[in-house]
């Protein structure tokens, strides 16, 4: 069992907790369950439903920061694993954003326990007020989804705000540099705008594993399309 932040032993890592950051630093998937255990357990119930597995996190954080140094959003980031998993393993900087501040307490508290705060950074608010052309890379985990389902059913409001949002992305995904990479698992409610290529595509289990490149403005068609 792993020891929660401020428990007996002056903030060190528990011997299960070490092993699940040295596995990773080495690349190696961990199990779940053991990752998750850095999690209060109102959240860690959240997370065969919302975060994103360590197995495909350690893909997607390959897809995103393949070089050392870049800068990494996670749109939608619930609490952080994505860019916990991909800090170890990869290095880069790691953002996240997230509109419950809950979730971000929980995120800012399991970088801090796995030593890597000073690479993970994780906002409360909206994903509009972060400027999205500051990252290399960009990581989408169906966010948008509990618009619709948080409270256990959809309603006409939730399919609302949740097109509203879908549409925001879009423009703001359209609009950035040439060469910005996105990766999306089991995408992210919309349709990727049509200036990026897609580079990768993978299927894990019932979800699909992307990556899409934006492509120079001169290989776009006056149309919008990429070449193939």
């Amino acid at each position: 069992m792993i020891d929660e932040p401020g428990a007996a032993g002056g903030g060190q890592l528990s011997a299960a907790a070490r092993a699940v950051v040295e596995a990773l630093r080495w690349r190696v998937e961990v199990d779940d369950a053991a990752f998750d255990r850095l999690y209060p357990e109102h959240v860690r119930r959240l997370s065969g439903l919302h975060w994103t597995p360590v197995s495909v996190a350690l893909r997607a954080a390959a897809l995103l920061a393949p070089e050392p140094g870049m800068r990494v959003l996670d749109v939608g980031a619930g609490a952080g694993k994505l860019c916990c998993v991909g800090a170890l393993a990869n290095g880069g900087v790691w953002h996240g954003v997230e509109i419950d501040p809950s979730l971000v307490g929980a995120a800012s508290t399991a970088a801090r326990w796995l030593e890597i705060d000073h690479c993970t950074r994780f906002h409360a608010g909206d994903m509009q007020a972060i400027d999205w052309d500051r990252f290399d890379s960009l990581y989408f985990y169906n966010p948008f989804e509990s618009l619709l389902f948080g409270g256990g059913r959809a309603d006409r409001a939730g399919w609302t705000v949740f097109a509203e949002q879908v549409a925001r992305a879009e423009q703001k995904l359209s609009e950035l540099s040439p060469g910005s990479r996105v990766v999306t698992f089991h995408g992210f409610g919309g349709e990727m705008p049509s200036s990026f290529a897609l580079a990768f595509s993978e299927t894990i289990g019932e979800g699909q594993l992307a990556l899409w490149v934006q492509q120079p403005r001169s290989r776009r068609r006056s149309g919008g399309e990429v070449p193939a």
